[in-house]
């Protein structure tokens, strides 16, 4: 779905609302326009030196000389808080200059970025609001001329089951699903299909995540969805999922979820997550999330979450521990955002022929921060060795950090087989502001 009118000719564009704004830009036409802005219209600003934007040939030409500066801008609608859209830019001639994209939300500025090119380029924002406002941006001998410029919602990224090579890439409007191995794409056979819990079909050989029903609504992609309440969206892919409250949103390829509240999120390809409260945002599988916020609150921006994870070890290496022993899989701790943190971790040891014996065990309480600053990753914390029993020399666990996943470190010792299962609770605060 497209949410700028006028995409593909830009046929309001000379006919739209444009003024002379001397105030440092694009800032200044934003102060200018917000709030009174129409939704889905073109508006158009310049500085006291610069040429006026203009459409041409169903070409939009956003340009002026050095030291000018002009842009046009759109308050959009329809955007789902907290929801990620790409702006793909068509062009017609190669982009140069300080030519820039830039979302505010209200008056306050969430991103930029610069434009580049000389055919397409895609760009992506979070929505903070269900009407941000886009602004094309040029100055110092900058040109723009697009064909073209559409936002949508991107395809939901699935993680590969352990075991598969294949995962779903798409659901088509009669509900069939295709694969992908990463490059190509592939019809999935029955044991494929069923894992990711679709149907499979012997007869057509096809996948699917619904029955075709000409009357079921493009936006439930499952017939086993259950809704009550107002503006609750369960988007494709989504499947057997419970939604009880206002303005609440599953996203994509996410299957047995539940959510009671409002303004509460699910994110795409996220599993068997129980939400509740206000404005709470599930990213994990198998997690647990409360949502503590006011409405004016962004999404996420105070909650608790629950989840789990696991490994097994066999010798005295130090290894991650996954989220839900899913090898490769972890929490994702968001950019700018301090989450206090409480895990219970518990090994028992189940085989091997070291010293000791089957049912050994060791307990830890570990308490600390995780803080994502601007996207680096620190963490501070103290761990307890709660309890144990048998031969548990050597056996240890502590969080750590890679990138911007939270990961806990387990070491067991040699020639024993080692079950470990860590019960994590986080605490989340987003700060709103570049840390």
């Amino acid at each position: 779905m497209a949410y700028i009118s006028d995409s593909t000719d830009f046929s309001t564009v000379n006919a739209s609302v444009n003024t002379a704004i001397a105030t440092p830009l694009p800032q200044g036409a934003v102060n200018f326009y917000y709030p009174t802005m129409v939704a889905n219209t073109w508006y158009r600003y310049y500085d006291v030196n610069s040429a006026n934007v203009y459409e041409a040939a169903d070409n939009l030409i956003v340009g002026g000389g050095v030291g000018e500066q002009n842009g046009i801008i759109q308050r959009l609608s329809n955007l789902i808080v907290g929801s990620v859209y790409n702006i793909n830019f068509e062009y017609n001639t190669i982009v140069f200059g300080d030519t820039n994209v830039l979302i505010f939300s209200g008056t306050t500025l969430k991103s930029s970025q610069v434009l580049s090119g000389s055919t397409n380029q895609t760009v992506q924002f979070t929505a903070s609001s269900t009407e941000d406002t886009i602004v094309l941006d040029c100055k110092n001998n900058a040109l723009l001329t697009a064909t073209s410029i559409t936002i949508t919602t991107p395809p939901p990224t699935i993680p590969y089951l352990t075991g598969f090579t294949v995962k779903p890439a798409s659901i088509s409007g009669l509900g069939e699903v295709t694969f992908t191995d990463g490059t190509n794409a592939v019809t999935p056979n029955q044991l494929q299909c069923e894992a990711y819990g679709y149907t499979y079909n012997k007869a057509s050989g096809t996948c699917s995540t619904f029955r075709y029903n000409t009357n079921l609504n493009r936006a439930v992609a499952n017939e086993n969805n259950k809704t009550f309440g107002s503006n609750n969206s369960t988007q494709t892919g989504t499947s057997n999922t419970l939604v009880m409250g206002d303005s609440n949103t599953v996203r994509g390829f996410s299957r047995n979820g539940s959510i009671i509240g409002n303004n509460n999120v699910i994110d795409n390809g996220v599993n068997n997550a129980n939400v509740s409260g206000t404005l709470a945002e599930a990213t994990a599988t198998n997690s647990k999330v409360l949502g503590g916020n006011a409405g004016t609150d962004t999404l996420g921006e105070r909650q608790a979450i629950q989840l789990l994870y696991g490994t097994q070890t066999t010798d005295g290496t130090v290894v991650d521990s996954y989220l839900n022993n899913t090898s490769g899989s972890y929490f994702v701790v968001p950019e700018n955002t301090a989450i206090m943190f409480e895990a219970d971790i518990l090994a028992l040891r189940v085989g091997g022929t070291g010293a000791g014996s089957v049912g050994d065990y060791k307990s830890w309480i570990e308490t600390g921060v995780v803080i994502n600053k601007s996207g680096t990753l620190t963490v501070d914390s103290s761990t307890i060795s709660h309890s144990s029993s048998g031969s548990t020399g050597g056996w240890d666990a502590e969080s750590t950090v890679s990138g911007t996943n939270y990961i806990i470190s387990v070491e067991g010792a040699a020639d024993k087989t080692i079950e470990w299962v860590s019960n994590i609770r986080f605490t989340q605060l987003k700060a709103g502001v570049t840390l």
